[in-house]
This record gives C-alpha cells, sequence and structure tokens, in this order.
C-alpha cells in the first residue's frame, strides 16, 4: 500500500503552531502516513533560519522566498517541492493557501485553524476553494467558521491538539512562583502591562511572589523597570519549548491575560505540568478545560484587581492551590492525549485524500499585474526592489 504523505507548512516564527506539527510528527504511529515538513521564510527578513529537527519528520525543508518576487514564481518554485498530486498539505498559514489557490493544484489540502482571529477566518474565506477539510482547535472556532461558512459545515471538524505528558515536581516554593511567556512583550494583545499593576496590588497586600517572565520585545532592564522590583524576578528573552517546559516545572501559577486566544498550547503544557491557570474568558473557548475555581481561574480583560485578589488567595491557601493545581492536571491529560488527538487528526487529514473539492481551479488571491505568470520574476523583482 503506498503510503499517505503529509506535507506541513510552517512560517519559521515557532510558537504554538510550531509546538502543534512538532507533536503530530512525535505521536503519529500510523505506518501508512509519511509526515513531511516545508519551512517558508521570508530571506528579507531572515537570512539564515536555523531549522529545528523534529522527531518523525522523513523529510525536512527550507524554502526561502521575498515578497519582493512575483508570486506567481514564487508559487510555481513553492509547488516543486510537493512530491506529488496525491500529497496531503497541511496548511498552517497564508503562503501555502496562497499556492494552492493562485496554481489551482489539485494535491487535498487541510486548513488547521489556529487562532480566534479574523485573519484565520479570512484565509479559510479566501482560500476555501482550494481546502478540504478545516480543523478547528477550540469549539468556539468551530462554532464561528461554520457559520461563516454554513454551506461547509461536513468540511469543518473540531479536534484538540496533542500535548504530551510533562512531569510534575515535587514544588514547596516560600514565595509562590508565576510564570509568564509569550513570543513578544509589546504585543498588545497579550497584555504584559497588566503585569506591573497586579504586582503592585500584591505588595499593598504584602504578598511576595516570585515572577519568571518569558518574551522579547522589551530588553530585561525595562521589564525591571516596569515591575518595579529586580529580586524575585527572573526575565528571559526567549527559550526553546524544552527550556520552557523545563522551568515551568518549577512554577505553581502560569498567567495568560491576552485579550483573546485560540485555544493556547502553552495553557494546556502548564496544567499538566501542574501549574493553575489564570486566564481571560476567550469567548468560552476553554470553557472544556478551565473551570472557574475548579481547574483554574477566569477573569475579565485588564482586572488587575481581580488577578491579585486571587494570587493572594492561592499564596494564603496552599492547600487550594494544590487541589486545583491536581484537578486541573487531570483534566488536561486526559483531554489532550497525544496519541488520542493525534490519531484523530490524522484522520481527518487521510479522509480528506478521498473527500471533498475535486477539479480546483486557479484564483489569484494575492498581488497585483506584476504577479503574472507571463512576467520574468527578475522584472517584477527590479521594480518592487527600486522603484
Amino acid at each position: 500500500m503506498q503510503k499517505i504523505k503529509i506535507i506541513h507548512f510552517h512560517n519559521g516564527t515557532g510558537g504554538g503552531v510550531l509546538s502543534v506539527i512538532k507533536n503530530l510528527l512525535k505521536f503519529s504511529i500510523n505506518s501508512n502516513i509519511e509526515n513531511h515538513v516545508i519551512f517558508t521564510i521570508n530571506k528579507d527578513q531572515v537570512a539564515d533560519y536555523k531549522m529545528p529537527l523534529l522527531e518523525g519528520a522523513t523529510t525536512q525543508q527550507i524554502f526561502y522566498y521575498s515578497p519582493k518576487w512575483n508570486f506567481y514564481y514564487t508559487c510555481k518554485q513553492l509547488a516543486k517541492l510537493l512530491p506529488d498530486e496525491q500529497s496531503v498539505v497541511v496548511a498552517h498559514d497564508w503562503l501555502e493557501l496562497g499556492m494552492m489557490s493562485q496554481l489551482g493544484l489539485q494535491n487535498p489540502a487541510v486548513q488547521i485553524v489556529h487562532g480566534n482571529y479574523d485573519y484565520y477566518y479570512d484565509l479559510a474565506k479566501k482560500h476555501g476553494a482550494a481546502i478540504n477539510s478545516f480543523i478547528c482547535i477550540s469549539p468556539v472556532i468551530y462554532k464561528n467558521l461554520y457559520q461563516m461558512l454554513p454551506l461547509r459545515i461536513a468540511d469543518i471538524k473540531y479536534c484538540r491538539f496533542p500535548v504530551p505528558s510533562i512531569a510534575v515536581a515535587d514544588k514547596k516554593n516560600d514565595l509562590l512562583k508565576i510564570f509568564y511567556c509569550v513570543r513578544n512583550l509589546d504585543d498588545d494583545n497579550k497584555q504584559f502591562q497588566i503585569l506591573p499593576k497586579i504586582n503592585a496590588l500584591l505588595k499593598e497586600k504584602s504578598v511576595s511572589v516570585q515572577w519568571m517572565i518569558v518574551g522579547d520585545g522589551i530588553v530585561k532592564e525595562d521589564v525591571e523597570k516596569l515591575m518595579a522590583q529586580q529580586s524575585n524576578l527572573s526575565v528571559f528573552p526567549s527559550l526553546s519549548n524544552e527550556e520552557v517546559i523545563n522551568l515551568l516545572q518549577q512554577q505553581d501559577i502560569f498567567i495568560l491575560p491576552s485579550l483573546k486566544e485560540g485555544f493556547p498550547v502553552a495553557v494546556v503544557e502548564a496544567m499538566k505540568a501542574g501549574l493553575v491557570p489564570l486566564v481571560t474568558n476567550w469567548d468560552g473557548a476553554t470553557e472544556e478545560l478551565i473551570v472557574q475555581g475548579e481547574t483554574g481561574f477566569y477573569f475579565e480583560p485588564g482586572d488587575a484587581n481581580g488577578y491579585a485578589k486571587t494570587i493572594e488567595l492561592l499564596d494564603s491557601n496552599r492547600a487550594l492551590l494544590n487541589k486545583i493545581a491536581a484537578a486541573g492536571r487531570e483534566r488536561a491529560n486526559e483531554l489532550f492525549d497525544p496519541l488520542v488527538n493525534t490519531r484523530r487528526i490524522e484522520d481527518i487529514i487521510i479522509n480528506a485524500v478521498n473527500d471533498g473539492i475535486k477539479n480546483k481551479s486557479p484564483k489569484k488571491i494575492y498581488g497585483s499585474r506584476l504577479d503574472n505568470q507571463f512576467i520574468p520574476n527578475f522584472v517584477t523583482h527590479f521594480i518592487r526592489n527600486y522603484l
């Protein structure tokens, strides 16, 4: 039996999307599947991308492109990396979907909708004619997408992503350890600016905690100034997922006051490591995992006082802290079993090989008159580079 080749595309930025790909490959046990990964790197931004080695990948390739190129040329070059028309394109971002639409490729295509953002919904709507199936990682995303694409309801699936088990340390911290980890501290959506407010309120209550903050965008000295302290504060610019997991095991609380999220992998990892999550109520995205007061806590956006009161409660009542952490860990392990969820996602991908859209037609989604198959790439590049 010929193996099904699954091609994952990733833009090289890391984060939760890379964790999902990494875990899908690591926990795949279907002998009829070959997993391949193509990293699509904007060479105008990153000249020398350091490709991570992913366990379970049959092949890994880097594709460098420039936004100044003729987009038709970019798509043609990227398509050369696909083994054949039977290979399944698993899209995590715009470029691979642009390739599918622009060239009218007949490959089965599955879009994983990673976030409850207009960006991902717009991709689904723009490229719907090229996509066989949609995998939504949270109930909220599933609900929103089928309301936007009611005629595609049969092709829209909800499936949790796989997250490996994490060993839980025997923590007996004198100071409550609070972990905050994002890609960019300057990202308004991630609401780093609320942390100094929470810290100030805790100081007023004479509650001392240990902060661990991970993220690029703001240098360590400025973070220390914003938090108004240097002791009991650890700051890291960026860490690998393995480094984050190692740090998680010593923490007590995971805080993520983002304005909007889909279903953050980091929250699941934190709960599997035995941390109590303190998060925004993202339109019910995590309601099956985080139950108020039982497996974690929800807050309205910007509610610094609410966060401070809950941290004070958990600091003074360590038995409650441990009870909620244990319940959350059990729930996270139950819902996000890596083998079960990998198999479910693979079943959706395999079904896309035989079901869904046939005879896909080319459709230009991106670009201008310079992005034309009859214009040589060097002409388009010259014009965009110099004019």
